[in-house]
Parts: C-alpha cells; structure tokens; sequence
C-alpha cells in the first residue's frame, strides 16, 4: 500500500506518462478507492499542477498545461536521454541559448540520486561526438540507456568488460563512447582478437563491466574520433573513386563528409577528391552537388556510370509538359 507522499507522486507518474486516465484505472493501479484517486488530484491542484477532470461514465483525468512549469518526474532512462539532449545542445545551440542549457543541465544532474549521477557524469566525460558520417534519411541506431551508462562507467574506471555480438562473446577493455554519425561507437581493445576496434553499441548485448582492471595500452590514435570515422568510413566505401575538381579545396571541403573522403589541394584553384560509397551511382550523383568541372581519374567504371546517368537525365528532359 502506497503512503499519501507516495501516492502522489506515483499519480504525478501516471499522469505525465500518457495524455489520459480514466479515474478507474488510477484507481487500479494506486489500489485506492476512485474517491481517493479524487482527493489526491485535489492535493496535486494545491501544489501547482493543472489537472483537468472529466465528470460522468467515461470520466477521466489528465495534466493540462499550466501558467507556470510544476516540477516534473522522470524515470532512469528520460533522465539520461534529457541530459544527453541537453549536452549536445549547449555546445551547437544558438549562443543565446547555451547558457539556459547549462543552467538546465546543471539543475537537473545536481537533483539526480547519487547512483544515477555517476552514471550521467560518467556519459559526460568519456563521450566525444562528431557529425562525421551521418547519412541523410537513415534511421539513427538505438543503443538501450543502460548499455550507454555501463560502457561509459567501464570507460571512465577501466573495467574488463564482456559483451555478446551476435553468437560472439567478447572480452573487452574500453577506453572511449564515440557518438559518430547516427550511431554510438565504443572504442575499445578487443582482448581475445588481440586487436583495437570501433564497436557499434546498438550491435552489442549483454553488456557487463567486471570487477577486473582493463590493460593499460597505448590508445589506437590520439584523436579517437577520427579513428571511428575512419572506421566507419571503411564500412561505408564499398566502392572507390578518386576525381580532379576545378574548384579549390577549401570550397571543396564542406561538401566531403570525413566518413565518405578526403580533399588534397593540387593547385590553388584545384583539387583532388578521394571518396566512396555503396555504389558507383551514388558516387556519380554525390560530385554533381560540387558543381564543379571534374576529371575522372579512377576507376573507368565511373565514366560509364556518368554515361548512364546523362542518358537518363536527357530521357526526362524530353519527357517534359510544357
């Protein structure tokens, strides 16, 4: 049986979770009484929360919008995620906005019981992140709140870790969380392949950090984010081609995802364009945006793929109503 404090706040609970309640099934899940149920939306009226009551057979109760913002609840996995949204956004928000941000992360990190603070506080110090590699219209990768704090505290105490790929067990020693692209990335020395390696969180389970120290190592490169980039890069390239642009190479650059190629001046005014991607279309189509004069270097394929392109281009032009 729930005490009226806790009552509250469990009703606070359910009502933020969904836009609805009907008093019965408050009722249920408080295990109270729907006269009880009415007295404690009253106490929550007095404290501040808008409330909204629906009389009748299908009655119901629902947190409506208030003049002033009430305190508001979250469970484990909201608290991580709105600390994550809130650190990413205090460093690529509108200045005038940064500040407010930090003033929120602060607030809510300082309020958070101590266990769970250390989970966020681990996030915060062992997570870099980059744009890099982001592919438009894709489905960003989904890593379970839980997966995220245990690599992270893995990394910050140096802890063995051990984690299952699939059918794989691993035996890992972490060292970084890299969020590149729309993925989360653990840098970590694989133990039983004798290797370093950029592992996808999302393709990870059973992630559990032991009680034995990881192995001091030399880190695989001093910018890790680079590293996972080029890893992720590596994934992505299935196809090469290297171009001559007419264009120089700081005009060049921001069109060229790190994940996807690299831009080398040749003279002032042009410059030499490595990059991949899934398929020789996708390259043909991706150096169009640089509207600029190229020349193919390799491969040959490239020519022909432009060929087919320009052909069916010349197909809608002379399919157009006008």
């Amino acid at each position: 049986m729930w005490d009226t404090p806790g009552r509250l706040l469990r009703l606070l609970e359910l009502l933020q979770q969904r836009r609805e309640w009907g008093g019965a099934e408050l009722a249920e899940r408080l295990g109270v009484s729907t006269r009880t149920v009415r007295r404690d939306v009253d106490r929550l009226r007095a404290i501040g929360y808008p409330v909204d009551a629906r009389y009748g057979a299908d009655g119901g109760y629902r947190l409506a919008p208030g003049t002033s913002l009430p305190p508001l609840m979250f469970d484990a996995a909201e608290a991580v995620a709105t600390v994550l949204a809130l650190r990413s956004a205090s460093t690529t928000a509108d200045p005038a906005l940064a500040e407010a941000t930090m003033q929120a992360l602060t607030k809510l990190v300082g309020v958070m019981p101590r266990r769970l603070r250390a989970q966020v506080e681990a996030l915060a110090e062992q997570v870099q992140q980059t744009d890099a590699g982001t592919i438009r219209g894709s489905t960003p990768a989904t890593v379970p709140v839980e997966t995220l704090t245990t690599a992270a505290v893995a990394c910050r105490e140096r802890r063995r870790t051990t984690a299952r790929r699939g059918t794989e067990e691993l035996l890992l020693d972490p060292l970084r969380l890299v969020h590149a692209g729309q993925g989360w990335f653990l840098v970590a020395y694989d133990v039983t392949a004798g290797a370093w390696a950029a592992l996808r969180l999302d393709q990870l389970g059973d992630v559990v950090a032991t009680d034995r120290p990881a192995g001091v190592r030399e880190p695989p490169a001093e910018d890790l984010t680079a590293y996972v980039v080029a890893q992720l890069g590596t994934e992505i390239q299935q196809v090469q081609a290297v171009v001559e642009v007419a264009a120089p190479a700081a005009a060049v650059e921001p069109w060229i995802d790190p994940a996807f190629g690299t831009v080398e001046p040749l003279t002032d005014d042009t410059c030499v364009v490595r990059c991949g991607a899934d398929t020789l279309s996708a390259v043909a189509r991706w150096l169009l945006l640089l509207d600029a004069e190229l020349t193919i270097v390799e491969p040959a394929e490239l020519a022909q793929e432009y060929e087919r392109l320009a052909a069916t281009v010349l197909r809608y032009a002379r399919t157009h109503r006008g």
